[in-house]
Formats: C-alpha cells, sequence, structure tokens
C-alpha cells in the first residue's frame, strides 16, 4: 500500500515539474533563447534599445537661450520715421534629434547607433513689454501691427539659430552623450550589454 502511494506521489510531482517547465518555457523561453543562445548579449540589447528609441521618438538634446532687442520703424513720404518700436526679448530654440530614424545594430561586442543630423524645432519669443519703447504719435502701433513685428523678430532669430554652425556641432556632441547616457542606464536596467562598446554615428560625425 505504502509503496503504491509513493509512486503515485512520484508521478504527480513529476507530472507538475513538467506543467512547471513547459510553462516556463512558453512565458520565458523565446526570449531566453535570444538572449543567451541565438542571438548572443550584445544583439538581444541593442534590438530591445532600438524598441526603446522608437517609442521616444524625439530627444530634445540642446536649448539655445538668448537675449536682446530688435527695432521695427514705419517710414513715410517726405516725412520720415513716422513710428519707432524697441523691442526687448529673450528667445528660446531647441535642437533634437528624430529617434524614429535611428538605427541600431551590433557586431560582436560593439553596438552601433546611427542618428540623424539634429534639427531646430520649437522655438519661443518672449517680449519684455514693460520695457518695451515706442515712437509712434503719427502712426499708431495697432494690435496686428505688433503682432507682425513679433513674428518677423521670431523668424529672423529662427531663421539665424537653424542654419548656425556652433549650434548645430553643440548639438551634435550633445546628441552623442545623451544617447550614451541613454544606452548606459538601460543596459543597467535590463542586466545585460552594460560592458558592450558603444559607437554614436550622428550624420556623418562619429564617436
Amino acid at each position: 500500500m505504502w509503496k503504491l502511494l509513493k509512486r503515485l506521489l512520484k508521478r504527480i510531482f513529476r507530472t507538475l515539474l513538467i506543467v512547471v517547465v513547459v510553462l516556463a518555457a512558453v512565458s520565458f523561453g523565446p526570449d531566453l533563447l535570444a538572449r543567451f543562445f541565438l542571438t548572443g548579449t550584445t544583439q538581444w540589447i541593442s534590438e530591445r534599445f532600438s524598441e526603446e528609441l522608437k517609442e521616444k521618438s524625439e530627444l530634445v538634446v540642446l536649448e539655445i537661450v538668448l537675449t536682446g532687442q530688435e527695432t521695427a520703424s514705419q517710414e513715410a513720404w517726405l516725412v520720415g520715421t513716422v513710428q519707432e518700436v524697441r523691442v526687448p526679448y529673450s528667445y528660446s530654440i531647441h535642437f533634437s534629434v528624430d529617434l524614429s530614424q535611428s538605427v541600431v545594430e551590433s557586431t560582436g561586442n560593439t553596438i552601433e547607433i546611427r542618428l540623424p543630423p539634429p534639427q531646430a524645432g520649437f522655438s519661443k519669443l518672449t517680449v519684455d513689454e514693460q520695457n518695451m519703447q515706442r515712437r509712434d504719435w503719427l502712426y499708431p502701433l495697432t494690435p496686428e501691427h505688433y503682432a507682425d513685428i513679433k513674428a518677423e523678430i521670431e523668424q529672423k532669430l529662427y531663421d539665424e539659430c537653424a542654419g548656425n554652425p556652433a549650434y548645430l556641432e553643440r548639438a551634435r556632441a550633445a546628441a552623442e552623450e545623451k544617447i550614451k547616457a541613454l544606452f548606459v542606464a538601460f543596459a543597467e536596467a535590463a542586466g545585460q550589454g552594460a560592458g558592450a562598446d558603444i559607437l554614436v554615428v550622428v550624420g556623418d560625425t562619429v564617436s
């Protein structure tokens, strides 16, 4: 009787063990296989990091803040200047990288991350209206004309900043550093790939 019960218990235990192993294989097997046996740790972490970048979509790498003053005037024939407005301002512009265009690949222990060049994006002009000066006794400043003046100033500053070689170079360097930091943090959180060699390509610049 005892031997029969013992055999029955062994069969139940084996059956439960097989069920547990099968469930674990179904749940974690594909990921573990890719991680440790098929593609290796470096490829696994590069694929996961590529997905992470795609999800983030955009990465702001640099913000430029400027302060200054612009003067707008209106001239009239025979009279000369009939309106002059001095506009003190602060202006900020962001440079960002489109992560949806990023490419992450692995070769051996090296992970290469290719990014498009940073582009100027969101910008904001803030006028210090309390210190704004104007002479418009012959040609009053209307809200519509004031809006046009601000739009012209913002467009002028955007054009000057967006193509500024120094700003673009700073944005490239910042993109490289931020992507490396993102990868290190991601790899440490995943527990894999922290020892890989990282190569970052931003446009034509390699780091």
